[in-house]
């Protein structure tokens, strides 16, 4: 569905496709939250032209579409948490019960559940990976193990973004992917896991992760690759694991 509800708020704000409950998300780019029982909360950031947008037809199609995919897939599916236009800057919170809705809401494949299920669902992780520790690097590491620890999360995307999980990364896939702290990774072309290491958090680009007073997430910071994602696009074909407890 992203093709459908994406594309039209891009061809309201004349901007080009957005990055794409209780938990209170702060995030000033665009994001994928994964909390402890599954649900899903995105944030998408957008720059505006302030002379080719109507942000009032911008929230109205927003909840259009919302109340459209709900009268499919049950109420409060999907719900619109804040939308907010200040200075030139929009900036959109969604909810979705499961990660399924997200998935289909907005097009994409997605995947958050525990690795046992995963595998089950059909998933195989034949890829690289390398062990992660407070947000460092410490090796690389096999599917196998993996496999056989116990009580592990995943998350599988496969786009361009950031995404953050309530939890502490274990492994990570290896392929354009960066970390950005112990809960979180930026997904861009290019990325390396390595790099990460350096750049999370500092004044060239790093994203910097921190809690909220009340102990929930917040993701703060800007993303080292602003030009990257204008250049690419949020799809992908490249599968993210992000494995975590």
């Amino acid at each position: 569905m992203r093709n459908g509800w994406k594309a039209g708020i891009a061809a309201l704000l004349c901007a080009g496709m957005l990055a794409g409950c209780g938990t209170s998300v702060d995030a000033d780019a665009s994001l994928v939250y994964v909390d402890k029982k599954g649900a899903v909360t995105s944030v998408d950031v957008e720059n505006l032209d302030a002379n080719s947008y109507d942000e009032t037809e911008f929230k109205d199609f927003v909840d259009k579409t919302v109340e459209e995919y709900n009268a499919v897939n049950g109420k409060n599916a999907v719900k619109a948490e804040g939308i907010t236009v200040e200075e030139g800057v929009a900036k959109l919170q969604m909810k979705y019960k499961t990660a399924q809705d997200y998935a289909a809401f907005n097009g994409i494949e997605f995947y958050a559940g525990t690795v046992v299920d995963s595998l089950a669902a059909g998933y195989t992780y034949d890829t690289d990976f390398v062990k992660v520790e407070d947000g460092q690097v410490t090796g690389t590491a096999s599917k196998q193990e993996i496999y056989a620890e116990e009580g592990l999360k995943v998350v599988i995307i496969r786009a361009n973004t950031n995404v953050q999980v309530e939890g502490k990364i274990c492994y990570v896939s290896t392929e354009n992917v960066r970390l950005a702290g112990p809960d979180s990774v930026s997904i861009r072309s290019g990325y390396t896991p390595e790099a990460a290491s350096d750049a999370a958090g500092t004044a060239d680009g790093g994203v910097e992760v921190s809690g909220t007073e009340d102990g929930t997430a917040a993701y703060d910071g800007t993303d080292a690759a602003a030009g990257a994602e204008e250049s690419g696009s949020f799809e992908t074909q490249v599968y993210t694991f992000i494995v975590y407890r």
